[in-house]
């Protein structure tokens, strides 16, 4: 009888284990994704034409989506139309290297990539002529070393993408096939391309949340077609562009930037078209435009929230344009414009939150224009500057929180104007035609 009982005792145990482990094991295991039987479970990678079982393999199974990217890297003539014609949905990327295609037909009944589509160094490829159905890239468009790609014709339908990036296509003239595109959630870098004159095709572009980036587009001459464009949440980026004589067409940008950086664009005068911008959160910096010769486009803005750089601009006279700028929260650094006379431009300026540099501009006399900036909370420095004879017009200046560093000006002999300054540093004063002690300027004794 005991034993009869131990055994029931030890089924029930077994029993009770058993149920246990299967209630945990069912609690713990994850849900497996169900493949649809259209859908081609990875990707399709094609370097050479010895990958045709990969293509039977997707044209025997009868699949329209593919789940991973599609790579065609080959210039291995290949007959892509007969194994992609059910093709309509790719959920990665899409890239093409060095195919000897003349189009894309070959992707006819595609409608949508949920990744990038790039084309990269196909020799004959003209546009995105053949995409007859596409509707929807997710992503980025990448254009990058296509000697003869002339323009986006075949992506009429496309309304919205991450990012645009052009590159070094020696044939790019346009942007046509884009015109229904309204809405970049990244980035327009446009970059060496030789022959392209203009943004045409890009008229219904109304945002941008990235940079509006053009670089070493040696025949870009001004911002046609960008007639819609309102919002740029990112920083406008113009460099070696010595075509460039215009910004008017940037006039309909009514949102703040980021920041504003003009480098190497010598067509330009002055910055008319920006003059419905409001603010800039970050840095102004405009370098080598040797015939930029006012700020004059800037008027809606009264903060720049960064740092203002100046340099090398041979004609600047004046930092008309700025009049309405009260605050700036970083430095305020101005070199090697060798027309500057004085500060005319910056009449509404009441301080400066970093440090203020003047360093090498050979026509500057005097301070003239500054009359109403009160505090430098950083360093002020006063460098080399060859016919500055004064400190005239920095009479209001009442706060300096930092160093004050006046080295190798050898005209300057007047120091008068800042008499009343309230400096929390040191004063550094050599090299100059008259250098006197702090001491001395705070004394009277500051003029010669």
């Amino acid at each position: 009888m005991r034993k009869n009982n131990l055994l029931v005792i030890a089924l029930f145990f077994a029993l009770f284990i058993t149920i246990f482990s299967c209630k945990k094991s069912s609690t713990s295991t994850s849900t497996v994704e169900v493949v649809p039987p259209n859908v081609f479970n990875g990707s399709i990678d094609i370097y050479s034409n010895g990958n045709d079982t990969t293509l039977q393999r997707f044209l025997d199974g009868k699949y329209n989506t593919i789940k991973g990217n599609l790579i065609l890297s080959t210039s291995d003539p290949i007959d892509y139309k007969k194994y992609f014609a059910n093709l309509e949905m790719i959920k990665g990327s899409v890239t093409l290297y060095k195919i000897p295609n003349k189009d894309l037909s070959f992707l006819s009944n595609l409608r949508s990539v949920k990744g990038n589509f790039q084309v990269s160094v196909c020799p004959e490829l003209t546009s995105f002529n053949g995409l007859t159905s596409l509707d929807s890239i997710v992503g980025s468009i990448v254009v990058e070393r296509n000697p003869k790609f002339y323009n986006f014709i075949g992506l009429e339908q496309i309304q919205e993408i991450s990012s645009l990036t052009a590159t070094a296509n020696p044939s790019l003239v346009s942007f046509s096939g884009l015109q229904n595109l309204t809405t970049m959630l990244g980035s327009l870098t446009v970059t060496q391309n030789p022959v392209l004159q203009s943004l045409i095709g890009l008229t219904s572009l109304a945002s941008m949340d990235g940079n509006l980036n053009l670089s070493e587009n040696s025949s870009f001459s001004g911002f046609t077609g960008l007639a819609n464009l309102q919002k740029v949440k990112g920083s406008l980026l113009l460099t070696s562009l010595p075509q460039l004589v215009s910004l008017t067409n940037l006039s309909v940008i009514t949102d703040t930037i980021t920041s504003i950086s003009i480098v190497d664009c010598n067509g330009l005068i002055n910055l008319v078209g920006l003059n419905n911008i409001s603010s800039i959160k970050k840095d102004l910096s405009i370098v080598s435009c040797t015939n930029l010769q006012n700020l004059t486009g800037l008027s809606k803005i009264d903060t720049i929230k960064g740092v203002i750089e100046l340099n090398k601009l041979e004609s600047l006279n004046s930092f008309t344009g700025l009049n309405g700028v009260k605050y700036v929260k970083k430095d305020i650094r101005i070199s090697e414009c060798n027309n500057l006379i004085g500060m005319s431009g910056f009449s509404m300026l009441d301080s400066i939150g970093g440090d203020f540099v003047l360093q090498d501009n050979a026509k500057l006399t005097n301070f003239n224009g500054f009359s109403k900036t009160k505090t430098v909370t950083g360093k002020i420095q006063i460098l080399e500057n060859s016919s500055l004879s004064s400190l005239d017009g920095l009479e209001n200046l009442t706060h300096a929180r930092s160093t004050l560093d006046i080295y190798y000006n050898p005209s300057l002999s007047g120091y008068c104007a800042i008499k009343k300054l309230n400096l929390t540093g040191l004063a550094y004063i050599s090299q100059n035609k008259f250098s006197p002690t702090w001491a001395q300027i705070i004394a009277g004794d500051c003029s010669r």
